[in-house]
């Protein structure tokens, strides 16, 4: 019992993996903004010929 208390404590601390709001977003931005250029630059066709009629 006491060597499984001992492993348990000498394991290295978790750390919380986001922090406040800034921990939630800052990661989702980079994606976000991916999703949009690769969303445009597919739809950049259709909205040419759209616009060409």
């Amino acid at each position: 019992m006491a060597d499984r208390l001992a492993r348990i404590s000498s394991a290295p601390c978790t750390v919380p993996m986001f922090e406040g709001r800034h921990g939630l977003i800052e990661p989702m931005l980079p994606a976000l903004m991916r999703g949009v250029i690769f969303i445009s630059v597919l739809a950049a066709p259709f909205v040419a010929a759209l616009l060409a009629g």
